[in-house]
């Protein structure tokens, strides 16, 4: 995904993310879905031994995926189809950050669910439009936009819990966990730790990022 040069807002890898792959065997494929520079898949490399695939529609972006590690990047942008997938398949489809920059996200969603193995599983980041500060601000009349965040200028969708469900259940996918992140990893504890805890137990208010992780609808329809 696209941005402007003036700070890296991708620094910072999505822990949920790490996490799931790191609860697969070793060595699971991944295919990161708008992988800009590549911080997630090098820390999955690192702690996982993924082996992983970008797709990335900034090409200096997506070399720089290539040269920490990613086994390939294809420069693409979604919105105007995805390339093909040359016969591989994955473990996880991830998308961090990527689906609310596009005009058809139904559409890039629904082309790559095919890319998941049998047993595979897509995780999708999405930024919350419902989080608490924006009922707030938007109860005042604004709606301003921002360089990044949840009303970052870029966006072109935005999303609730709900409508984040319905995306992803309309692309053939089962929702099976829903976590609320609210990041703040450079706070402290003190004011840290409690914003986490409300938004994993009441994501659709305190969470400014929702994900999903979710499988084929064939999967648990034969099982």
């Amino acid at each position: 995904m696209t941005r402007e040069a003036i700070t890296d807002v991708y620094a910072h890898a999505n822990p949920v993310f790490v996490r799931a792959v790191r609860a697969h065997t070793a060595q699971a494929e991944v295919l990161d879905v708008g992988c800009w520079n590549g911080t997630l898949g090098r820390v999955l490399m690192r702690e996982s031994q993924a082996i992983v695939d970008g797709i990335e529609r900034d090409a200096t972006q997506a070399e720089a995926a290539r040269a920490a590690g990613y086994r390939r990047v294809d420069v693409v942008d979604l919105d105007d189809g995805v390339p093909p997938a040359g016969g591989r398949t994955y473990d996880f489809v991830l998308f961090g950050d990527v689906l609310e920059h596009l005009v058809h996200p139904e559409c890039a969603l629904a082309a790559l669910v095919p890319r998941l193995k049998p047993d595979g599983r897509a995780i999708l980041s999405l930024p919350n439009v419902a989080f608490a500060a924006n009922r707030l601000t938007h109860l005042l009349g604004h709606w301003d936009y921002k360089d990044y965040g949840i009303l970052d200028r870029t966006h072109l969708r935005f999303f609730t819990k709900d409508s984040m469900i319905a995306l992803i259940e309309g692309a053939g996918l089962r929702v099976v966990r829903i976590d609320g992140y609210v990041g703040l990893h450079k706070y402290p504890a003190l004011i840290r730790e409690p914003l986490r805890f409300l938004g994993r137990v009441w994501p659709s208010l305190f969470a400014i990022q929702i994900v999903l992780e979710a499988v084929p609808a064939s999967k648990l329809e034969a099982g």
